[in-house]
């Protein structure tokens, strides 16, 4: 089974490599999906690190519906990171109606090359995933992150297990969604052959107790005093069931 571990940053990267991680997705602010790291992260990482990489190209929250420039931003960034080493990119592009942008993929494929391509949850979107799925197989997508149009593994496993039978091999599935309660079910039953973990813990700014009435962002929409990161016990008790 390949193990994949979110990190969030350059800490949370250097935890799943000690923990037994075959492979990483890099991001930021875990908190709203998953941002594009900056170069900095990213330099830091390939100098401190030596698992894989696949690094997300997402310069928003909310949705995968992209303005022209916003587009623009993703290619600049996904070309960096492949001419820097990254191992894959991980992206998608809707349309306003749900469906996979075709042309946004095309251009993004042309400028990743031979690096890994991954379409991430955006599939959990798409009106009509069968359709979808073989959209994503035409464009030549290495695998799909996915919970099967659902936010809990469990509740998505019958989807995915239609999707791979549809797809008969022809692209991977990478299940989100992996927690120490669905262990057992995943191993003996789902039995998937790459499982990506988000084993997350909260961590507290101290500097954010001293004046907690003043908000940075939109006040009430989440707690601004804590941040998230990969918690190491928490991991490596998942990633040794998963090895047994």
């Amino acid at each position: 089974m390949r193990i994949e571990v979110c990190c969030g940053s350059v800490e949370d990267a250097l935890i799943a490599e000690t923990c037994g991680a075959d492979q990483i997705e890099f991001t930021t602010s875990m908190s709203l999906g998953g941002l594009t790291p900056s170069y900095g992260m990213f330099h830091l990482l390939k100098e401190r690190t030596q698992i894989p990489a696949m690094v997300m190209v997402r310069p928003r929250e909310s949705g995968y519906y992209y303005s022209q420039l916003e587009r623009e931003v993703m290619l600049r960034d996904a070309r960096y990171f492949v001419e820097h080493g990254a191992e894959g990119i991980v992206f998608g592009f809707l349309r306003a109606d749900g469906r996979i942008d075709e042309e946004a993929c095309k251009q993004m494929m042309e400028v990743i090359g031979p690096a890994q391509a991954v379409f991430h949850r955006a599939f959990d979107l798409v009106p009509d995933p069968y359709e979808a799925l073989e959209q994503l197989i035409r464009l030549g997508f290495r695998r799909i992150l996915t919970k099967g149009q659902k936010n809990t593994l469990e509740e998505g496993q019958a989807l995915m297990d239609q999707l791979r039978v549809q797809a008969k091999g022809r692209i991977e599935f990478i299940s989100g969604g992996v927690r120490e309660h669905n262990l057992w079910w995943l191993k003996e039953i789902v039995k998937p052959e790459q499982v990506h973990i988000g084993a997350f813990t909260l961590q507290e700014d101290p500097t954010m107790s001293n004046h907690p009435q003043i908000f940075f962002g939109t006040e009430g929409k989440s707690a601004e005093t804590h941040y998230q990161t990969v918690d190491r016990d928490k991991l490596q008790r998942i990633i040794n069931i998963l090895r047994a």
